[in-house]
């Protein structure tokens, strides 16, 4: 599996408690594990404002969105405007009914994206712009569709435990940033929305299992294959590598803030220029805050480091905000991002004894979210790449307007 591909599709659910638009109980009534649930009413992700039917136990949330992105590299010359059709839905529809421990919930996902042009499969051919940190997250490709979880969430223990299991998308629990979850509602970076070290995977076997600790405390231990390409068959995959991952999580100043560690370890099948398989061994940690000052502005800080660079980078520091400027728009807000990611260059990685002629690359992300009404918004974002996939004197520019409609 690509590097690319794990990146741009490793989505993160929700970090903070955010009310959302759902007929259920108040959220203060709810345990820690379901205001972290990306599908539970009324504490998702602000791009997850759930419609829940407590009868038929079903929640359901569809984006759609369409973009242009004005790309161009400085050394090349190269200047194309490629636009897309994005689409993001989620489903979780309960399938036992247990007032007292939670229940059990059947979860599905699906994501896509439509190249409306040949610029958009031109795009593929530009390396620069998303060898290290995919310019755009949910772009999985010109015309690619695919469900990256379909699985089993069984709450127990009084609804402070919970286990997930079959597909499982590890960017929907693990390492969740509330502010950069998405690029429906955040920043459009890949390096931003999830950690570009630990390898989230998704479409692949696995489970997980989280436990409260306490009031403001829980844990989480999880562990999938790494060998099914998203689309593909994970049961039968030929693939025999695996990735173990945990994260302690600690809500502090009444649930404003929340701190996240997030250690991993992970046994990769790598194909050889010979053809060949080796097992590549890997391990890391990020750590991650957010905390919401006040109102109108939050923060965040993430950093991480890992032995090597295997379906990730190397060691990352990105920190970012979001902050509410007018008053009397009160969903409307602004975003600004900046990163740097460190990995060893591509001539390493064909010739160990090679001198990594660069090996970092920084981006600056800046967005504003502009409210319509309560189905649609509008979003422009301008990125600046530096060094982009470690090379130098290849600076590119990124410019993206989003039309995103929600329901």
């Amino acid at each position: 599996m690509k590097t690319k591909s794990i990146i741009m599709t490793a989505a993160a659910g929700a970090l903070l408690p955010v009310a959302a638009n759902a007929e259920t109980q108040p959220c203060c009534e709810q345990t820690l594990l379901q205001k972290m649930d990306l599908m539970i009413p009324c504490c998702g992700a602000p791009s997850y404002k759930v419609k829940a039917n407590q009868k038929t136990g079903t929640q359901w949330h569809v984006d759609m969105a369409y973009g242009v992105n004005v790309l161009h590299r400085y050394e090349e010359g190269e200047h194309i405007a490629p636009n897309y059709a994005l689409i993001h839905g989620h489903l979780n529809q309960r399938i036992i009914q247990d007032d007292v421990n939670g229940g059990t919930w059947l979860h599905a996902e699906f994501i896509g994206s439509w190249g409306l042009e040949k610029d958009a499969v031109e795009l593929e051919k530009i390396d620069s712009l998303g060898s290290v940190t995919a310019y755009h997250r949910d772009l999985v490709g010109p015309h690619n569709f695919y469900f990256p979880e379909i699985s089993i969430k069984h709450f127990f223990n009084g609804k402070k435990a919970a286990i997930v299991a079959g597909m499982v998308k590890f960017g929907d629990y693990f390492d969740a940033v509330g502010i950069a979850s998405d690029t429906y509602t955040s920043f459009m970076n890949s390096g931003f929305c999830n950690s570009t070290v630990l390898p989230l995977i998704d479409s692949n076997v696995g489970g997980l299992v989280q436990v409260q600790i306490g009031k403001k405390d829980y844990v989480m231990v999880g562990v999938t294959r790494t060998g099914t390409e998203p689309g593909y068959d994970p049961i039968n995959s030929d693939g025999t590598g695996y990735t173990v991952m945990g994260e302690w999580g600690h809500y502090f100043k009444q649930g404003k803030g929340v701190l996240k560690i997030t250690p991993f370890f992970t046994m990769l099948d790598v194909d050889t220029t010979e053809g060949e398989s080796e097992h590549h061994r890997n391990a890391g940690v990020v750590g991650s805050v957010q905390y919401t000052i006040n109102d109108y502005l939050t923060v965040f800080v993430r950093g991480g480091a890992a032995a090597k660079q295997e379906y990730g980078n190397a060691a990352e520091l990105t920190g970012g905000l979001r902050a509410k400027i007018i008053p009397s728009r009160k969903d409307d807000y602004l975003g600004i991002a900046y990163g740097v990611f460190k990995g060893r260059n591509y001539a390493d990685f064909l010739d160990e004894e090679a001198e990594p002629y660069h090996c970092r690359e920084t981006v600056l992300e800046a967005y504003y979210n502009l409210q319509v009404n309560k189905y649609f918004r509008l979003m422009p974002h301008i990125q600046y790449i530096h060094n982009p996939a470690y090379s130098d004197n290849n600076d590119s520019v990124v410019a993206s307007f989003q039309g995103v409609f929600s329901f």
